[in-house]
């Protein structure tokens, strides 16, 4: 078993995979929600005509899910696509709320996490680590090793994959990706 496999992410518990394969699984059904989403929605205004992009929506989850290289920039272009539209109905939800209407509060918020969640789910493509463990490299194939002191630990806020030594983290440490603290429980976060 190479170190690889056993990488834990920092304040969870041991899995049976590493981080890049549960971040790829949580990924894959991401992409089976908003494909359900959108065909759902052409469903209701083409009917059948739907069933068209729904294969496609199937085929590309299943190049997705085993990993194929022609499949990997299709899966955020549609949360991308999906992430548009759900800003456009996020806006016209706040413009109800604003005019009197506060039952689509909830609705906002929902939509509010919706599109952050799939903005994460986006930028973790463009993640070095995340292309090579999608492609079936490891760091390791690479010829990076990694110093005695230091481990691969993810970011809890982006889940960047970054090499820190443990002993060294403190809570004014941030995540070089996005900003955020590596250490919860810090001064920032009472």
């Amino acid at each position: 078993m190479s170190d690889a496999d056993e990488m834990i992410l920092a304040g969870s518990r041991p899995q049976h995979s590493n981080p890049i394969d549960a971040l790829h699984s949580r990924t894959s059904f991401v992409f089976v929600v908003d494909s359900l989403i959108v065909t759902f929605f052409l469903y209701n205004i083409f009917g059948q005509l739907a069933l068209f992009p729904a294969f496609f929506f199937l085929a590309v989850w299943a190049g997705y899910r085993n990993r194929a290289a022609w499949a990997y920039w299709f899966v955020p272009i549609i949360i991308g696509g999906l992430t548009l539209v759900f800003t456009f109905l996020l806006f016209l939800n706040l413009y109800t709320v604003l005019t009197g209407s506060i039952g689509g509060l909830v609705f906002a918020a929902i939509l509010g996490y919706a599109i952050f969640s799939s903005i994460r789910f986006i930028r973790v493509h463009f993640h070095p680590v995340y292309k090579m463990g999608y492609s079936g490299h490891s760091i390791y194939d690479e010829g990076h090793k990694l110093p005695a002191n230091e481990m691969l630990a993810a970011c809890p806020s982006c889940l960047a994959v970054l090499a820190v030594n443990p002993l060294l983290l403190s809570y004014e440490d941030r995540c070089p990706h996005c900003d955020s603290p590596l250490v919860l429980g810090g001064p920032e976060e009472e």
